[in-house]
């Protein structure tokens, strides 16, 4: 394993290569790949195996949502470890406890069979553990290229984008196959070895321990501490702006993720095929959104934040437009199928704006608490945008939720304006006290 000492943020390198193209960012890459991809198969997986074995598929759904909790509250717990500690040791720390976690429970299910009690707890242990790493992740990545700018940041963040955007896309597929082909324990073993090569490629990641704005003796209640008083007195706007990611999430989560399912498959009644297809797009047009970011890194600064929000309400537009004015079955699918497209790319275009310009406003040992604390507010509006837009397409048609989303979306600007503007006057990160 490489001397940590000998680095404290990335290597020494010839400033005229392009700064991405180092052995670090590519091992972090790599790691975070192989790791999301194994998690993320074994899920669809699991979710195959529970259903086939139980009949129901609330089952399952209960599993996910009793990960959601633990996850929100020990992401945070993330963010102060990361802040403590070496973030290879963490990264390298957490796959390893994931592989673990999947052999302990392959070992149960090998003994007693179909167990939902075991997998239950191993999606949870799942959940958290990669809720602990995202801040991890998002606090190395201003440690190796803060010294480059906003601009090389935003390509970073564009390439893991894209790695989470292809993880999400591929293992459904391969997933399906595979359990297809050789079942659910196999999978399980597959996932193993995933987690395990993860953890190695990340143990030659040079990262040094980050720099503490403290004796040592703080807690991590202290910590947390710290990153609120941070967020509250010394960045309001940077708090804004997380605020408004949420409220974002919010909306995205349940007009997109609640409601277009919902229209296509009960309000509309096409099948799953037509709705395979469509959800293929969406989920393609993320990836597009990422790899269209990386290319476009130097353009996306926060003057253009209102601009991202503004298109993103546009996109809603037609939705409301198709869905309350008269229209065949297959053009309200073809424009409710585009307009989301065109939500995906623009949302992701709005985290390459918001999430590279917190980490850069922050200092290097506030970067993991403060980005655990901007995931947690986000993760906590999502469960919340899919209960409340449940209720409302349950009660309103869906023109009428439509048209509420995008007036929320166009109240939203004034405000995303003015934070924007903060942000284009404010001053250096500093240390919070």
């Amino acid at each position: 394993m490489t001397n940590t000492s000998e680095y404290t943020a990335q290597p020494r390198m010839n400033q005229a290569a392009d700064p991405l193209h180092v052995r670090d960012f590519h091992l972090l890459v790599a790691g975070l790949g192989i790791s999301l991809f194994a998690n993320l198969m074994l899920r669809f997986a699991m979710s195959m195996w529970v259903l086939d074995e139980t009949g129901s598929a609330a089952a399952f759904a209960s599993i996910l949502t009793a990960s959601i909790l633990p996850t929100i509250l020990l992401s945070p717990l993330g963010g102060v470890v990361a802040d403590r500690t070496n973030r290879r040791t963490v990264m390298v720390a957490l796959d390893a406890l994931s592989a673990a976690t999947v052999l302990v429970c392959a070992a149960i299910l090998s003994v007693t069979g179909f167990n939902l009690a075991a997998i239950a707890v191993m999606q949870v242990m799942l959940a958290v553990l990669d809720a602990m790493e995202t801040p991890t992740v998002q606090a190395a990545l201003p440690q190796m290229f803060r010294s480059h700018g906003e601009d090389v940041m935003r390509r970073a963040m564009a390439v893991v984008n894209v790695v989470n955007q292809t993880s999400t896309l591929v293992p459904a597929v391969l997933g399906g196959v595979l359990y297809a082909a050789v079942g659910a324990m196999p999978m399980m073993g597959i996932t193993i070895a995933g987690f395990g090569v993860a953890a190695v490629a990340e143990c030659f990641i040079r990262l040094g321990a980050p720099e503490r704005g403290d004796d040592g003796s703080a807690s991590a209640l202290d910590d947390l501490r710290a990153a609120g008083r941070f967020l509250i007195c010394e960045r309001p706007h940077m708090l804004h702006l997380v605020l408004i990611c949420a409220a974002l999430n919010f909306l995205v989560t349940g007009y997109a993720e609640v409601g277009f399912p919902y229209m296509v498959r009960t309000v509309l009644g096409f099948g799953s095929t037509a709705y395979g297809f469509a959800y293929g797009f969406v989920g393609a047009s993320g990836l597009f959104g990422a790899l269209v970011g990386g290319r476009a890194a130097r353009s996306l600064c926060m003057r253009h934040f209102p601009v991202a929000i503004a298109v993103f309400s546009l996109t809603v537009l037609p939705q409301t437009l198709v869905m309350m004015l008269p229209a065949s079955g297959e053009l309200r699918l073809v424009v409710l199928t585009a307009s989301t497209c065109g939500t995906m790319v623009t949302i992701i275009f709005s985290n390459l704006i918001a999430v590279p310009a917190i980490q850069m406003g922050c200092p290097e040992d506030m970067t993991g608490k403060v980005m655990s604390l901007a995931l947690s507010t986000s993760m906590c509006a999502q469960p919340l945008g899919q209960i409340v837009y449940g209720w409302l397409y349950s009660v309103c048609p869906a023109g009428t939720v439509l048209a509420i989303t995008f007036v929320l979306a166009v109240v939203m600007l004034p405000l995303v304006a003015h934070v924007a503007r903060q942000f284009q006057g404010g001053r250096p990160a500093r240390r919070a006290r």
